[in-house]
C-alpha cells in the first residue's frame, strides 16, 4: 500500500514537473514571437510618424491596414510589451486617430501659410478657403456659393501646391468647361502669379487624347440641334408614319395633365393650366389655311378650358368628325339660377351632346372645397336630368379616362356605340401645314426640339447604344403607373429614335464625331491603356455642377490611370445645364462615384448681401435634394429684391426699374436684363414708345435707355449670365406659361431614363436657374412681373416670404381685392357686361372660372356665409332686406342686416 502512495506522488510530481516545463517552453516561444514582432510593430510605428506629418489620406489608411492586417490578426493582444501595446491601440483606432491627425495637420499648416495665403493675386483667403487649399484627400469636393471667391480658391490652391508643397506645374491639370474660364484661369493663374500650370477644356483634352489613340482624327461637330430641324423640315417626309406620330403627339400629348386629386384647390389647377396650350388643332389648321391665302389674315384661335377638353376636339377633328364647342344648348332652362347652359361639345351631323366631367372612379372631385364639389356633382346630375327631359342625347367622358391613358380608346367606343363614323384625316398634310409652315411661331415646336435635344445628348453622354432604346421602352412600361404618362413617353420614345439613328449616319457620313463621342472615346483609350498620361498628380475639375456621365468617366479614368488625387469645385444650386448633358447626381452623390472624398465649404460670398442670401438660398433650398449651405456675407442692402407689377404696360415697368436703379445706383451703374428664353428680348424690341433700342453684334447684345443713354445696359438669358454679375439686375418673362419662367417643357419626366438618378421635384432645374438669377447682383434685383398669370415663382416670393408686389403702372391694382370663393386662387375684379353695359365681378381666372357677382360693394364689404365660407349678397325679401348665401340653392344660410357684425366681416 505505501508503495502504491509513493508511486502515486512521484507521477503528481511528475506530472507537475511537466506541466512546469510545458509552461515555461510557452513562455519562452512567446517571448520569442514577442521579440519578432517588434520589428514590424516599429516599422508600423515609423510609417505612421512619416504619414501623420503630411495629411493622411483614405488610401493610405486603407493601404496601411490592409498592409498589416494579418500582422494584427497573429499579434500578442495581451502583451506587456508597450511597442506592441501601441501597436495595437493605434490600429484599432485608426479611423477616429486619422481624422484627429488630419485636423491637427490642417491647423498646423493654417498656422504656418497665414502669410501666404494672405496674398493670393492681392487677396487674403478666409479660413474656409484655406482648408479648402491645405486639405489634400484623394478625392475632394469644394462646396463654392455664388460669389464666394471659387476662382481665386482655385489659384491659390495651385499656388500652394507649387511653391509650398513643391509639385511641378506640369502635374497639375486643370480643367474647365469653356474656353473662356480656360482663359480666365491662365490669365489669373499662368499671366498674373507666373506658374505655368495647363488649363484646358474638356474638348481640348479629349482631342489631345484622341490624337494619339488615332491617326485620322474626325471634325467634331456641335450641329446636334441644326440637324434636328432638318430632319424635321426634310427627311420626316419620307417618313409618313412618323409623321403621323408627330401629329398625334402634339395633339395628345404636348400638355402633361396633372392627376386632379394632386390639387388642393380649383384655382391651383387653374394656375397649372394657365401654362398649357389649349389651342385645338382644328384652329391652327383652319389658322394656317386662311394665313396661306392672305398672309395679312389672322383669325381668333379656339381654345378651350381643360387639357383633355383639347385631346378630345383633337381627336374628333382628326378622325373628321364635326364639333361646336361650347354651343348654347337650344332649349332654354327656367331655373333663374342658371346660366345659358352650353354642353361642352356638340357634334351637328349626330346631333349629340357631349360633356367631360373631371371627377375620380368615385365619382367624386377631391380638388374642390365641400360645397364646390356638392355643386359640381348636382350639376351633373341637373345636366343628365335636362337632357332626357328635352329627349336629346347626352355622351360622358371622365378624368380618369385619362389618367389611366384611356380617354382616346373610351371616346371611340362611346362615339361608334352611337352610330359615329370615324374619316381619319391625313395626317401627313396636317403635318405639313402645321409644323412646316408655323415652326418658328409655334414655341411649344422649338420646345420639343429642345427636348428632343436634350435627351439624346444625355443618351449620347451615359455611353448608351442603340440597344438601350428597347430597355428604355421596357422600362417605361413596367415603371411608369400613370396609364397617360406611359403612353405620352412610349410615344415620344419612338419619335426621338429614328431621330438619334439619323444624327448619327449624318455624322458617320460627314466623317464627323460629335462631343460626346469625342469624350467616350478619349476614356475608352485611357481605360484600356492605349493613351497614358502618367504625370499628373493633381487634377482640378472648376465648375463640377456642370459634369456629365461622359466627363465624369473621362476624369475618373484619369484618376485611376495616374493616381492623381481630385479636387472638384462647384455649386448644386447653380446647375443649370442638363440640356447640354449634365447630371447633378454626379455632383451629389460625389463620394459613391469616385469612392471616398473630403467635402469642403466656402460659404461666405462677397458678391450679395445677406438679405439677398436670405431671400434666394431659401428659395432654391425648398428642394432638399440638394447640399445645405450656409452662406454668409460682410455686406447689407435692405429689400435687395423689388417686385415691379404691371397690367398691360410692361416696358413702364422697365422703365421705372431703370429710373430707380439710377436715382439709388447712378448713371454709372451696369445693369443686365435677363430673359429665360432668347425670345424674351424680342418684348424689349416691341416697345411703340421706343424708350428702348436694341444693339446687337456677334456677342452681346446692348440696349440703349433714351432717357439715359449712357448707362450701360446688357440683355442676356440667365443661362449665359452664369459666372457674371452686375451692379443691378431686371428679370423679366415672369409669367405663368409654358416658355415662361419656370419653363414648364424643359423638366420633362421622359428625361429620367436617361440620367443616373432622376430629382422628382418639381422645376428642379428651373428653380436653380432662377435662384442664377437672383444672384447675379452686387445690389438690387427687380423682377418684372405681370399682375395676372404670375409666375409661380413670383407668387412664392410673395406668399413664401413676403416680398411686396408693387404695381406700378397706373392701372387699378388688385392685389387687396376679394379671392373667388369659387377657384380660391383668383381675384374679384370689376367687370362690365359688353352688351348691356352692366357691371358685375368676374374672376381673373376667367374663362376657366365662371364665378361671377351682380353685387360689386363685394369689392369693399364682404360678409362671410358661417356655413360654407361663401359670400353674403344682400338680397330683397318678404320681411325686408336680409344677407343670402352666394351659394344658393346649395346652400341657403341667411343673416339679418343687423346680425351683421365684425365677425363676418372678414374673409377666412
Amino acid at each position: 500500500m505505501e508503495i502504491l502512495i509513493i508511486l502515486l506522488m512521484l507521477l503528481v510530481g511528475f506530472g507537475a514537473f511537466k506541466k512546469y516545463q510545458k509552461s515555461k517552453i510557452l513562455k519562452q516561444i512567446r517571448e520569442e514571437k514577442i521579440k519578432q514582432q517588434i520589428p514590424t510593430a516599429l516599422e508600423f510605428l515609423s510609417e505612421i510618424e512619416q504619414l501623420k506629418k503630411e495629411y493622411f489620406t483614405d488610401i493610405s489608411r486603407e493601404e496601411t491596414v490592409r498592409k498589416y492586417a494579418n500582422f494584427h490578426d497573429e499579434c500578442i493582444k495581451d502583451s506587456a510589451n508597450e511597442t506592441i501595446k501601441n501597436f495595437i491601440n493605434i490600429y484599432t483606432r485608426l479611423d477616429s486617430l486619422v481624422k484627429a491627425w488630419n485636423k491637427e495637420f490642417v491647423e498646423r499648416e493654417m498656422i504656418a501659410t497665414k502669410i501666404f495665403l494672405s496674398n493670393i493675386d492681392g487677396k487674403s483667403l478666409d479660413l474656409q478657403q484655406r482648408r479648402a487649399v491645405i486639405t489634400d484627400e484623394v478625392n475632394n469636393l469644394v462646396l463654392a456659393g455664388a460669389g464666394s471667391g471659387k476662382t481665386l480658391t482655385i489659384a491659390a490652391k495651385v499656388k500652394y501646391l507649387v511653391e509650398r508643397k513643391k509639385v511641378d506645374p506640369s502635374e497639375i491639370l486643370l480643367l474647365t468647361f469653356t474656353k473662356k474660364a480656360a482663359l480666365e484661369m491662365e490669365e489669373r493663374i499662368v499671366t498674373k502669379m507666373n506658374i505655368p500650370v495647363e488649363s484646358m477644356t474638356f474638348h481640348k483634352l479629349g482631342l489631345r487624347i484622341i490624337k494619339q489613340g488615332r491617326e485620322n482624327v474626325p471634325e467634331v461637330s456641335d450641329q446636334l440641334r441644326e440637324r434636328i430641324l432638318d430632319y424635321f423640315e426634310k427627311d420626316i417626309l419620307t417618313n409618313p408614319t412618323l409623321m403621323g406620330k408627330v401629329v398625334h403627339f402634339f395633339s395628345y400629348y404636348i400638355n402633361v395633365p396633372k392627376d386632379y386629386e394632386e390639387f388642393d384647390s380649383l384655382g391651383e389647377m387653374y394656375t397649372h393650366y394657365k401654362t398649357a396650350n389649349l389651342e385645338t388643332l382644328k384652329s391652327k389648321v383652319e389658322k394656317d389655311t386662311k394665313t396661306l391665302k392672305n398672309q395679312r389674315y389672322t383669325i381668333a384661335g379656339e381654345e378651350v378650358k381643360s387639357i383633355e377638353e383639347v385631346i378630345i376636339a383633337n381627336f374628333l377633328y382628326l378622325n373628321g368628325i364635326k364639333y361646336e364647342y361650347e354651343k348654347v344648348y337650344p332649349h332654354p332652362s327656367t331655373d333663374p339660377y342658371r346660366k345659358k347652359y352650353r354642353p361642352d361639345f356638340y357634334l351637328p351631323e349626330y346631333d349629340l351632346y357631349l360633356e367631360h366631367f373631371g371627377i375620380t372612379e368615385t365619382n367624386k372631385a377631391p380638388w374642390l372645397s365641400r360645397i364646390e364639389e356638392k355643386k359640381y356633382l348636382e350639376d351633373m346630375k341637373w345636366k343628365r336630368e335636362f337632357h332626357a327631359q328635352n329627349k336629346t342625347v347626352l355622351l360622358e367622358t371622365y378624368s380618369y379616362f385619362n389618367k389611366n391613358g384611356m380617354l382616346q380608346k373610351k371616346l371611340e367606343e362611346i362615339l361608334k356605340k352611337k352610330g359615329v363614323i370615324l374619316r381619319p384625316r391625313n395626317l401627313q398634310e396636317i403635318y405639313k401645314r402645321i409644323y412646316i409652315t408655323q415652326k418658328t411661331k409655334d414655341r411649344d415646336f422649338g420646345e420639343i426640339i429642345k427636348l428632343i435635344q436634350t435627351f439624346v445628348g444625355l443618351f449620347k453622354s451615359i455611353d448608351y447604344k442603340p440597344v438601350e432604346f428597347r430597355k428604355i421602352e421596357s422600362e417605361i412600361k413596367t415603371r411608369e403607373k400613370n396609364g397617360f404618362l406611359k403612353e405620352r413617353n412610349l410615344l415620344l420614345l419612338s419619335i426621338i429614335e429614328p431621330i438619334y439613328h439619323y444624327y448619327q449616319k449624318s455624322l458617320t457620313g460627314a466623317n464627323e464625331i460629335d462631343f460626346a463621342d469625342m469624350i467616350n472615346e478619349a476614356t475608352e483609350y485611357i481605360e484600356n491603356q492605349q493613351v497614358r498620361l502618367t504625370n499628373y498628380n493633381y487634377i482640378i475639375v472648376d465648375e463640377f455642377q456642370d459634369i456629365s456621365f461622359a466627363r465624369y468617366k473621362l476624369v475618373k479614368a484619369l484618376r485611376d490611370q495616374t493616381a492623381a488625387k481630385l479636387i472638384c469645385v462647384g455649386d448644386d444650386w447653380q446647375s443649370i445645364y442638363r440640356f447640354a448633358g449634365s447630371d447633378l447626381q454626379l455632383f451629389i452623390d460625389f463620394q459613391k462615384f469616385f469612392g471616398y472624398s473630403q467635402l469642403l465649404r466656402i460659404e461666405k460670398t462677397y458678391r450679395n448681401s445677406q438679405e439677398l442670401i436670405n431671400i434666394a438660398g431659401k428659395f432654391v433650398m425648398k428642394n432638399k435634394n440638394q447640399f445645405v449651405k450656409k452662406l454668409e456675407s460682410p455686406l447689407r442692402l435692405e429689400k435687395p429684391l423689388v417686385m415691379y407689377g404691371y397690367d398691360s404696360d410692361f416696358h413702364r415697368a422697365i422703365k421705372l426699374a431703370l429710373d430707380d436703379i439710377i436715382n439709388k445706383f447712378g448713371t454709372k451703374s451696369s445693369v443686365m436684363i435677363l430673359g429665360r428664353n432668347n425670345f424674351d428680348l424680342e418684348k424689349m424690341k416691341e416697345d411703340v414708345q421706343k424708350a428702348f433700342s436694341v444693339i446687337q453684334n456677334e456677342e452681346k447684345t446692348f440696349i440703349k435707355y433714351k432717357n439715359h443713354p449712357e448707362l450701360k445696359i446688357e440683355f442676356l438669358t440667365v443661362h449665359r449670365s452664369k459666372g457674371l454679375e452686375a451692379d443691378n439686375v431686371i428679370l423679366i418673362n415672369l409669367e405663368n406659361k409654358a416658355a415662361g419662367f419656370p419653363n414648364k417643357i424643359s423638366d420633362d419626366s421622359i428625361l429620367h431614363y436617361v440620367l443616373t438618378d432622376s430629382d422628382d421635384f418639381m422645376y428642379a432645374e428651373e428653380r436653380r436657374l432662377f435662384y442664377v438669377a437672383l444672384t447675379r447682383t452686387k445690389n438690387r434685383t427687380y423682377l418684372i412681373a405681370p399682375q395676372k398669370n404670375t409666375s409661380i415663382f413670383v407668387e412664392e416670393l410673395v406668399k413664401e416670404q413676403g416680398i411686396p408686389f408693387q404695381l406700378v403702372t397706373q392701372e387699378e391694382t388688385i392685389q387687396n381685392n376679394p379671392q373667388c370663393t369659387h377657384c380660391q386662387t383668383g381675384i374679384l375684379v370689376v367687370k362690365e357686361n359688353a352688351t348691356t353695359k352692366q357691371r358685375f365681378l368676374g374672376c381673373t381666372n376667367y374663362p376657366t372660372c365662371q364665378q361671377s357677382f351682380r353685387d360689386i360693394s363685394l369689392i369693399t364689404d364682404q360678409v362671410i356665409c358661417p356655413s360654407c365660407k361663401g359670400y353674403m349678397t344682400k338680397r330683397k325679401g318678404r320681411y325686408g332686406n336680409f344677407y343670402g348665401c352666394s351659394n344658393y340653392p346649395h346652400c341657403s344660410s341667411s343673416l339679418k342686416i343687423e346680425q351683421v357684425g365684425n365677425n363676418f366681416k372678414s374673409f377666412s
